[in-house]
């Protein structure tokens, strides 16, 4: 059975943050599919298009070859919110498991705070960011609940803050574990903050063990 694994970085990211993440689970014996997509020049359903050909071609390039095969996802931060869009918008070949690391799922205090910004704006651009910036429901209720797929979500915690944000508590710095939440897929908070916890073997051990049982440690 081929396992292919499908890596959604958050905005303003590339693929190259996902590089250790990438490499363990390659050893691991996944085929991990990581690219670099343009975060901030398309709104987020343009991007979960984009995802969704990416996913047509893919599939009937592994029925051609006639291998048995199950797809798999992680993703970061608004890399959550395309695969969500994709999920209940977009043809999509069926997934079997998904874990979502630190995503705004009910919505980002620190992108409602800094939207009137104009560094924000040309840091981040003027459409997934003027979304993640929105008031919900808004993006944040169309992005759907994905049904049939089972989703891990890992959130952070830790005791600092990047910016003078009135985030709700606990938190990973950029994101709170409420914004995270995502009824009625199961949450695991780990110490760590929004970016690093992409870099620490504990995370990446709890997302493998979710994607090979359906629940974490």
């Amino acid at each position: 059975m081929r396992r292919i694994l499908i890596f959604r970085h958050g905005i303003v990211l590339n693929r190259y943050v996902l590089i250790g993440m990438e490499r363990y689970f390659r050893r691991r014996g996944y085929e991990v599919h990581n690219r670099t997509y343009p975060t901030t020049r398309k709104y987020i359903e343009e991007h979960a298009r984009d995802l969704s050909e990416e996913m047509v071609a893919l599939e009937r390039d592994l029925n051609q070859r006639g291998d048995p095969y199950e797809f798999y996802a992680i993703t970061h931060s608004m890399g959550a919110l395309v695969l969500r869009y994709a999920l209940t918008h977009f043809q999509m070949p069926r997934f079997h498991r998904a874990v979502m690391f630190v995503p705004p799922n009910q919505g980002s205090a620190t992108a409602r705070h800094f939207r009137s910004s104009l560094v924000y704006r040309w840091i981040f651009g003027s459409k997934a960011a003027s979304q993640l910036s929105g008031e919900r429901p808004g993006i944040f209720q169309a992005a759907g609940v994905p049904e049939a797929v089972d989703i891990g979500i890992i959130a952070g915690s830790v005791q600092w803050k990047l910016y003078p944000v009135p985030l709700e508590e606990p938190h990973d710095a950029i994101v709170s574990v409420s914004e995270a939440a995502l009824p009625p897929f199961p949450l695991k908070v780990l110490p760590y903050g929004h970016t690093p916890i992409l870099f620490v073997r504990p995370a990446w051990e709890e997302a493998e063990h979710f994607l090979e049982h359906g629940r974490f440690r």
